[in-house]
């Protein structure tokens, strides 16, 4: 008899509807809108990304929207405030524990560009007669790509909205 092969093929099929209801959960939580303003690369980079940034905002219990810059822009804007938000998206954090809780960023949407990164941290030193002084120092320096800087301020507006502090 051939009963491995449909036992194997059963077990694809779990594997997959229960993959495929995972992306749908993840999904729900982070929506992209305003696909027609966005660059073809940024938005086939976010859409790659989609259920990562659903499955971290379905855990910490938030949604994301993603929109493109000029969202903001209304018919009062000047000149430099489209210039400010010129290739840039704008994201959302809501907590779905307190429905008006939110949180917004502009981040750009270049993905070929790689943005600096760095934390500074201080010292606080004592000089013997009885004198202190603070010094700062460069904690960390990275160079992020377009997707890690949006993993990045997303965790950055989810800790700011749940309260967590970051590192």
């Amino acid at each position: 008899m051939k009963i491995k092969p449909i036992i194997s093929h059963i077990a694809e099929n779990i594997q997959t509807s229960k993959a495929n209801r995972f992306e749908k959960l993840a999904k729900k939580h982070v929506q992209i809108h305003d696909n027609y303003s966005l660059k073809d690369d940024t938005l086939a980079k976010i859409y790659e990304a989609q259920t990562t940034l659903g499955n971290y905002a379905r855990n910490n219990k938030v949604r994301v929207d993603i929109y493109s810059g000029d969202h903001i822009l209304n018919e009062l804007t000047t000149a430099r405030e489209e210039e400010a938000v010129a290739n840039k998206l704008f994201v959302t954090v809501t907590d779905l524990s307190k429905k008006s809780s939110q949180k917004q960023a502009l981040v750009p949407d270049n993905t070929s560009d790689t943005y600096l990164y760095k934390t500074t941290g201080y010292r606080v030193y004592e000089t013997g007669d009885e004198t202190q002084f603070t010094r700062t120092y460069l904690k960390e320096n990275h160079e992020d790509s377009f997707l890690r800087n949006l993993y990045r301020t997303i965790t950055k507006l989810t800790n700011d909205l749940k309260g967590n502090r970051t590192k």
